[in-house]
């Protein structure tokens, strides 16, 4: 069974046309159009989205953190995995918050961008959602599920499926974004659905019958985030990510050393009340710098990416196989 793979979905040739039309429903801040390449001095475009591993770049912002480092740094929120990454595939956007399924995408693609820090990993912020009358893997069989195509979701349902000896072919595949999948749950329009927190408390605090059918933590490493830069960024702006990554790190330890308040500002960051979001916070973990330094050329470069490599491809996400090794430029993460 396959141990560790990540968030996001691929960059579709109709998805990245529509961006470069305008990113029609997009929830972004405006980033510059001119398909070049940010200049030194210029913000730093960050495409994230309410998502609670993405969480510490606002305690960085909030905190002052890029300030202090002296970098500036532009966020734009998206509220689809699809908008964000043809956002960065359209040179809208200097780095972005993704799996490392998506930035393997990206590079199967031609995309000239590397991985350079983990972000998080969860356990129960994951999930596969279901309704009445679904109370195991197995009874998915001919029900309606929705999900993301070429999102961690996906990868989740593929691995609880193949797990019960099931496929996708064994059930009625309904696709939607994770913003969507609680609402059409909850109006009955599905049997089961994946999303992720904040909607995944949304949906089990309706009291309305949903539960939580498996959670991310049922495969241990599977759900992953990291951040991607353009590489041109990397070469021609070096200082300013280190400084990113180091802002990164303030806000890890600023939430190590006062978790409430920084909880609070997640929570705000993605649109929801904290109250709410306690077993998901408890269910993510945030890499340090540190963690970064011993785990990014190690483990997760000889096993994490290989394994999500061959689940990728087994799925249909990738088709031909990506060098682990070249995804990765670790040396921005200081000593």
């Amino acid at each position: 069974m396959t141990r560790r793979i990540l968030r996001s979905l691929a960059v579709t040739a109709a998805a990245t046309a529509a961006l470069a039309l305008g990113l029609a429903g997009c929830a972004a801040q405006p980033a510059d159009s001119d398909g070049e390449a940010a200049a030194s001095g210029e913000a730093i475009r960050m495409g994230t989205q309410p998502w609670l591993g993405y969480g510490q770049w606002y305690v960085a912002e909030d905190q002052g953190f890029f300030t202090d480092r002296g970098v500036d740094v532009a966020l734009s929120s998206f509220n689809a995995d699809a908008d964000v990454n043809a956002a960065l595939a359209a040179n809208r956007l200097d780095m972005a918050n993704v799996g490392a399924q998506a930035a393997l995408q990206f590079i199967e693609q031609g995309l000239d961008v590397s991985i350079v820090l983990m972000l998080d990993s969860a356990t129960e912020a994951d999930a596969i959602l279901s309704g009445p009358g679904v109370s195991e893997v197995t009874d998915l069989a001919g029900k309606k599920v929705a999900f993301e195509r070429g999102a961690t979701s996906e990868i989740l349902l593929a691995e609880a499926l193949d797990a019960a000896g099931m496929s996708f072919d064994d059930v009625e595949v309904v696709e939607a974004s994770a913003d969507k999948v609680a609402p059409m749950l909850l109006a009955g329009r599905v049997d089961a659905g994946v999303t992720y927190e904040p909607y995944v408390s949304e949906a089990l605090g309706a009291d309305a019958g949903v539960s939580a059918l498996v959670t991310a933590g049922e495969f241990p490493g599977l759900i992953t985030d990291v951040l991607v830069v353009r590489n041109e960024v990397l070469d021609e702006r070096p200082d300013e990510v280190r400084e990113v990554l180091g802002a990164w790190d303030d806000a890890v330890t600023f939430t190590a050393d006062h978790t409430a308040e920084a909880r609070e500002i997640i929570a705000t960051g993605v649109g929801s009340d904290v109250a709410d979001l306690e077993t998901a916070f408890d269910g993510v973990h945030y890499y340090s710098l540190a963690e970064n330094r011993e785990l990014l050329t190690g483990t997760y470069l000889t096993e994490t990416l290989p394994a999500l490599i061959t689940v990728s491809e087994r799925i249909g996400l990738l088709e031909a196989p990506v060098d682990a090794k070249t995804a990765v430029r670790a040396e921005f993460l200081g000593e």
